[in-house]
């Protein structure tokens, strides 16, 4: 029995080189060298693999421009893609992230030359001013590659639907749903809110806080869907004496409605309470079928804070609640201002 030849291991081939035609290491570090194959090879790479993507990209050289795109950016950035290749990045950005970028995009290549490793920068949220004027936010997220001819890799997720769609969420979580007027939770939030602003400026601040009056006896004689179409209707005048840019008109809860009137002292805050009063005096309900003469009413408290009267908005609350129960007790129908 022949033993098997055992498997010689190929040894490269020898090749003699003149040491003194190699360049020398300060040579190669002065000399500018040509893009060499792999660095062609890699960019090429990038640049079809850009193409194929579905998020929004673009290649910036170290000049800010634009090298290549995809499709997907030209759509993001309302440029024809044909166009947006060679024109200048910064020119999409706002004057505020102009500079920023500017300084993070110079740091990388100072950074890059001294380590020649890339750099990554997480996401970070930025406006871009879309070649149609229309102002965009989107997440901006970028890659230093270094190289013989450095470049930056820039991924742009769009925000417009994903913010639209929270603050969808946000007024939903906000709103009362049968009023469409902000909810308790959100009143108070808000009052602490303008309550920390209109103290530290020391600007005064009112709460109104409103209540129907025999309102159970209104459900209980016409029925709860006509209680709800009431209370809708009562909404419908606060909201309109109210409006955003004065205050805040809230659902309390049950047949309670509350104000917060920021920069109102007491005389400007009875002067709505007023208006309210009239309108919901005013209200019919021949359009539900009942009689003319159907009516509501509601009575109402009022508390400011002008001069350190309270610690909390807390305690202005409960001030405007004891004059609400006052103005109750008094007969309904009326307006009383805590003292």
């Amino acid at each position: 029995m022949t033993n098997s030849p055992k498997l010689a291991r190929q040894q490269p081939a020898l090749s003699i080189v003149d040491d003194a035609a190699l360049p020398t290491t300060k040579q190669l570090k002065d000399t500018e060298l040509p893009l060499n194959f792999f660095e062609h090879s890699s960019l090429e790479t990038i640049e079809l693999f850009i193409q194929h993507l579905t998020e929004a990209m673009i290649l910036v050289n170290a000049n800010g421009f634009i090298r290549s795109c995809n499709q997907r950016s030209a759509e993001l950035l309302d440029c024809p893609q044909v166009s947006l290749k060679g024109q200048d990045w910064r020119n999409f950005l706002t004057e505020h992230h102009q500079a920023r970028y500017d300084n993070l995009l110079s740091h990388d290549v100072q950074l890059g030359t001294n380590c020649g490793q890339p750099v990554q920068h997480p996401a970070q949220e930025t406006t871009l001013i879309c070649a149609s004027g229309k102002a965009k936010d989107v997440e901006l997220s970028i890659s230093y590659i270094p190289g013989h001819e450095p470049m930056f890799v820039m991924v742009m997720h769009d925000l417009t639907h994903h913010k639209a769609e929270n603050q969808k969420l946000r007024k939903l979580a906000a709103t009362d749903s049968l009023t469409q007027l902000a909810n308790r939770r959100y009143f108070d939030e808000m009052l602490q809110q303008h309550w920390e602003e209109c103290t530290a400026k020391l600007r005064p601040i009112s709460v109104v806080i409103i209540d129907v009056d025999y309102f159970k006896v209104f459900n209980d004689q016409f029925g709860h869907i006509q209680g709800d179409e009431c209370l809708r209707k009562i909404a419908k005048v606060i909201a309109g004496i109210v409006p955003t840019e004065i205050g805040l008109a809230a659902r309390y809860g049950g047949e309670e409605f509350a104000l917060i009137l920021p920069n109102h002292n007491a005389k400007m805050a009875l002067t709505i309470a007023q208006k309210i009063q009239q309108g919901i005096n005013n209200i019919r309900f021949t359009d539900q079928g009942l009689r003319d003469y159907v009516s509501v009413s509601a009575s109402q408290g009022i508390a400011c804070e002008v001069n350190g009267q309270f610690r909390t908005s807390l305690a202005m609350v409960c001030a405007a609640d004891t004059a609400l129960y006052r103005a109750k007790a008094d007969g309904r129908d009326r307006i009383n201002t805590s003292l």
